[in-house]
């Protein structure tokens, strides 16, 4: 073979090399920011658990973790955003601490061309690639459903959310208002109040409200800091035990609180799964995969003392 030969033959050989297609993850390793609501609750706890696993399968995803201290806390969220709207971002996946101050910075990150995901609470903008959450006002619903079986005959309730703005707890406490207007109008809400964003103001305000309201039968707190107060509330009052409670969320506290007979129903979400789903979105989005369902709910189940110690139950409680 002449030596003219052999290098023709060379040079095809490489072409063909270079017509093979690359895997995407061999190119480099992405750039990954998730910005929780919060640092002091364990339902971000839970939620990391499902990204990590994300991050685990993905195999070339550097994963930046960091949210604000409390949820109530919107101008660190906002900053903390701004840090990580830079070049070399390639995707956030952000649980919006308020559905409309977040608009405009989530915009500027996306017109970047980093990826938007959108988790837990809804963001009022078109501009995220998916939104992964509980189907609130079905979990609102859910809520009320509960409570209004525990109380018999006329009755009164009162709603202690958390932050004007958040639209996960807002929709919860709508399905859970609607639901009582359609299927128990004998129940009347007497007390529809923000608590705060974390659990020492929800703690005082819940105080508060049972001072105004000592002779209501019903509570219904909507996420995880604002069920704490309440309980630590109702304890501190006495009246642990003798009001009709439904809470959101889970803690080793608050599963005490459904032991002692203080709470009768837990609202209890999936962020588990809603991370994973949404570090896999963040993956596919990044790479150039169209989202074949934008928006996904995940399920949310009411634990009572009958059912907690179930299996399947017991894996939705546990970090």
């Amino acid at each position: 073979m002449t030596t003219r030969r052999r290098l023709l033959l060379c040079a095809c050989a490489l072409l063909a090399l270079a017509a093979l297609p690359v895997p995407y993850a061999a190119a480099r390793e992405l750039d990954i920011v998730f910005i929780p609501k919060a640092r002091d609750q364990d339902f971000w706890t839970f939620m990391r658990q499902g990204v990590e696993q994300a991050v685990r399968e993905a195999g070339d995803v550097k994963l930046t973790w960091r949210g604000p201290a409390s949820n109530d806390d919107i101008d660190s969220q906002i900053q903390i955003l701004g840090v990580y709207t830079r070049p070399g971002v390639d995707a956030i996946i952000i649980a919006p601490t308020d559905r409309l101050r977040l608009v405009a910075p989530v915009r500027k990150a996306a017109a970047l061309g980093i990826r938007i995901v959108v988790v837990d609470s809804g963001l009022a903008d078109k501009t995220p690639v998916n939104f992964i959450s509980t189907d609130n006002v079905a979990a609102g619903r859910l809520a009320a459903e509960r409570l209004a079986g525990q109380l018999t005959g006329p009755a009164t309730v009162a709603v202690l959310r958390t932050v004007a703005g958040s639209a996960s707890t807002d929709e919860r406490a709508e399905g859970f208002l609607a639901y009582l207007r359609k299927f128990a109008p004998q129940i009347s809400v007497v007390a529809d109040e923000y608590g705060g964003g974390t659990r020492g103001k929800a703690y005082h305000k819940a105080l508060a409200m049972l001072e105004q309201r000592p002779g209501v039968d019903g509570i219904f707190a909507v996420n995880e800091s604002s069920s704490d107060g309440m309980l630590r509330a109702l304890r501190q009052a006495g009246l642990a035990g003798r009001k009709k409670f439904v809470g959101f969320d889970t803690t080793d506290f608050l599963l005490e609180g459904v032991r002692k007979g203080e709470i009768q129903s837990l609202i209890i979400q999936n962020p588990r799964q809603m991370g994973y789903l949404g570090m896999k979105a963040a993956v596919a989005a990044v790479r150039g995969e169209h989202a074949r369902e934008p928006v996904i709910y995940t399920q949310a189940v009411a634990v009572t003392l009958d059912n907690l110690d179930r299996p399947d139950i017991h894996d939705l409680l546990v970090p």
